[in-house]
């Protein structure tokens, strides 16, 4: 079997409408769950009786990067756009896979200033449910 597996380089993410250019340097992806609900009775005995729930969740994505003074800072609580974050196109792949859906930024950080140290902002969004999120896999030739 070849190798497989790659870096982050190359991983993008994109808005919809607000069209901001951020120079990200990280992207930490939300955990999608879904959570157990306890059925067990009084009769159960050894472990709790757990059926899933019907709705699943993920967690807030967060976004690090390079601070650019002139690029217009994420609107906290705006309104929700299509957020996509594109994976890097991996060695025999003809199209990248992504996760995309609507979601709205819900923390934002200015970057703190240090000597010697680059300035970083940090930012976090929120998939809402409306529309996705929807994992694409990748397409091989």
């Amino acid at each position: 079997m070849p190798n497989i597996g790659d870096t982050g380089q190359g991983m993008t993410v994109t808005f919809g409408t607000s069209s901001l250019s951020l120079a990200v340097t990280e992207v930490t992806v939300g955990t999608i769950s879904v959570d157990t609900l306890d059925v067990s009775t009084l009769a159960t005995t050894g472990f709790q009786e757990l059926i899933t729930s019907d709705l699943k969740k993920i967690g807030k994505c967060k976004l690090k990067g390079v601070f650019v003074a002139s690029a217009t800072a994420p609107t906290v609580g705006g309104a929700a756009e299509t957020m996509t974050i594109t994976y890097p196109l991996f060695t025999g792949n003809v199209q990248a896979a992504n996760l995309a859906g609507t979601a709205v930024f819900t923390d934002w950080k200015a970057p703190d200033g240090k000597l010697g140290e680059v300035m970083m902002f940090e930012c976090e969004f929120q998939y809402d449910g409306d529309t996705g999120p929807t994992y694409t896999k990748a397409t091989t030739s």
